[in-house]
This record gives structure tokens, C-alpha cells and sequence, in this order.
């Protein structure tokens, strides 16, 4: 194998390895989302839905307790690859945990997120993404109460906490990067605004409006053309370099 034949097949080796590399930008924009779903449906009440900030609304009387999403400033901006991207908050999710004078509360609800999808300046359209929120009514008198901590005090300091987890639904809509099928994931909560040390249980406070911030990033959900292995290139790579060391001590002792 002469230096040319060498060359040629190191640049593909290059060339390989920077496709496997390279970065797509995944922006969101025209986001808004709405409440539906509430089970038991007969208690719950939507409002500004299809808006920036959709409210739910269970219980009966001058104060209910409910559910409200603000969306973060767009666009939201994703990077992918790696899969699933950095996290990035979609918006400020608050539990208004307040008795109800009549009715039961929920124990479930789901968000949908209507948005357009760009991906390095490529507008795809609108998709629809679903996520489920598991509502746990606890009994405020327990002890201990139901996250293990002990009554009146931290956030259980006005009776037990309650707990909500967010979760990613099938009815979700995907979209293409390059040749790869992704979606808008929800990873959970943080009480960061950059979206930092996410938590899947958000445990809040009765008698108080509780706010964390929603968590989310871009996760691949198949290959439509399998690229190949990740260490393949690197393989490949060794391969060459032994080939050259190999084919330089011939020449030498020739």
C-alpha cells in the first residue's frame, strides 16, 4: 500500500468521524400549551388554553386548588447530538395546593405542547407533544407523612405534602434530525432557572402556591438508518495507523 492509498483512506476516516460528530440546533418556537384530560374529568375546569399560560382547576368554592404552566422566553434552543440533549427549561409549572371546600381533587391531568420545530433553520411545522402529570392527594394528618418526613415541619410544615410527576406519553408526536427520529422528552422538575439538579418528585406545600420550573431535552427515539457503531471509526483509525507503522519498517528495511 503506497502513501497515497494511505492518505486517502485516513481522510475517510476523518471525514466519518466528523459526520458521527456534528451538532444539529433544534429550536422551538410559537409554543403553547393547554390543560386536559383531568381525571376525574367532572372536577376539573380549563382555562387560557392554547395560550402561554393554561390554567386547571379542581374543587369547588372561592378557593381551588389547580394547575398552572408558563411558558419559558422563545425559542428554546436544543443540541443534538449527544442524545438526549442538555436540559433546558420549557416553563414555570406552579401547584396551587389550597383546601377545597367541596369535590375531590384529581389525580391526574396532561399537558399538550403545540410548537414549530426548526432544526438548524429548517422549519419541519407544528408538532404535538403529551405529558401526563400524576397527582397524590396525601392525607395531611399522617405521621410521618407520606415523603417520610415528619409533620409541621419543612415542606410539610401546614399538614402533609403532595406530590406531582411529570411523564413523556406516547401520543407524542416526533420529528427528524438528519436521518434519526427525536422528541421533546420531559425529564421533571428543578428549582433552578437554568435548569439544574432535576427531580422526578415534586413535593409541595399545602396552603401555598409552589412553584418549580419544567424540565426537558431532546431525546433520540430510533434510528431510521443505523449509523454505525461508535467505535467503528476509532477502530478503523487503529487499524490505519498500524497499517502505516507496518508498511514504513518494510520500507525502511528495503
Amino acid at each position: 500500500m503506497n502513501n497515497k492509498h494511505l492518505s486517502v483512506l485516513a481522510g475517510t476516516v476523518v471525514a466519518l468521524s466528523a459526520s458521527l460528530a456534528q451538532a444539529s440546533t433544534v429550536e422551538l418556537s410559537n409554543m403553547v400549551a393547554q390543560w386536559y384530560g383531568g381525571v376525574p374529568a367532572a372536577n376539573v375546569s380549563y382555562f387560557n388554553n392554547a395560550s402561554t399560560t393554561p390554567q386547571a382547576r379542581w374543587g369547588v368554592g372561592a378557593v381551588q386548588s389547580g394547575y398552572d404552566f408558563d411558558i419559558a422566553a422563545q425559542p428554546i434552543d436544543f443540541t443534538v447530538p449527544p442524545s438526549p440533549s442538555p436540559n433546558m427549561v420549557l416553563g414555570t409549572f406552579t401547584h396551587l395546593n389550597f383546601p377545597i371546600s367541596a369535590g375531590t381533587s384529581i389525580t391526574s391531568v396532561n399537558l399538550k405542547i403545540t410548537t414549530d420545530v426548526i432544526v438548524d433553520g429548517t422549519n419541519l411545522g407544528s408538532r404535538v407533544f403529551d405529558y401526563g402529570f400524576n397527582h397524590w392527594e396525601t392525607p395531611n394528618a399522617d405521621v410521618p407523612c407520606a415523603n417520610g418526613g415528619a409533620n409541621g415541619v419543612g415542606v410539610n410544615i401546614n399538614g402533609c405534602a403532595d406530590r406531582v410527576i411529570a411523564n413523556w406519553l406516547p401520543a407524542s408526536e416526533d420529528f427528524l434530525v438528519g436521518t434519526d427520529i427525536y422528541t421533546l422528552n420531559v425529564k421533571g422538575f428543578s428549582l433552578d432557572i437554568n435548569g439544574t439538579n432535576p427531580f422526578t418528585s415534586f413535593w409541595t406545600a399545602e396552603n401555598q402556591s409552589n412553584n418549580a420550573y419544567l424540565i426537558a431535552n431532546v431525546a433520540l427515539l430510533r434510528d431510521v438508518n443505523p449509523a454505525p457503531e461508535p467505535g467503528t471509526p476509532l477502530l478503523l483509525g487503529a487499524g490505519l495507523i498500524a497499517l502505516a507503522s507496518a508498511w514504513r519498517a518494510k520500507a525502511k528495511k528495503g
